[in-house]
């Protein structure tokens, strides 16, 4: 049985874990971005929140994520609905560990949407080291 590295939890007591298989079963999204935390442009993997969101509550839209140092961002989907927001699993081809944030870290394709990373919600919006993601309606 392989280890959980994340916890869903949705109101009414849903609760659901995810292991690194299972979130890779998902769809995945791939871009190559900057970002404001790293230096150059890296090529990120992984699957979209709203997907895994979805598959528990299809019509959420508040989702409080949660990182390993319990900081946590209340993300609304909506504000997302035209950028590939992504549960980032790898970059260049590598799994995130724990040392490069992760297993999982919250991205958007800065490179291509150059207004998002001035926005300080966005920026603080994009959680990693995510250990949880709490449905908030």
């Amino acid at each position: 049985v392989e280890s959980p590295i994340l916890t869903l939890t949705a109101p009414g007591g849903v609760s659901k874990e995810y292991g690194l298989r299972d979130l890779g079963s998902l769809p995945q999204v791939a871009f190559e971005t900057e970002t404001p935390w790293t230096k150059g442009k890296h090529g990120y993997r992984g699957p979209l929140l709203r997907d895994l969101i979805r598959q528990v509550s299809p019509n959420a839209d508040r989702v409080n994520v949660v990182a390993l140092n319990n900081y946590s961002h209340e993300v609304r989907l909506s504000d997302y609905a035209d950028y590939p927001l992504i549960l980032a699993m790898s970059e260049n081809g590598k799994m995130l560990t724990r040392r490069n944030k992760g297993p999982l870290w919250l991205l958007v394709p800065f490179s291509d949407h150059p207004k998002l990373s001035e926005d300080p919600n966005v920026q603080a919006s994009m959680v990693w080291q995510i250990v949880r993601l709490e449905i908030l309606d």
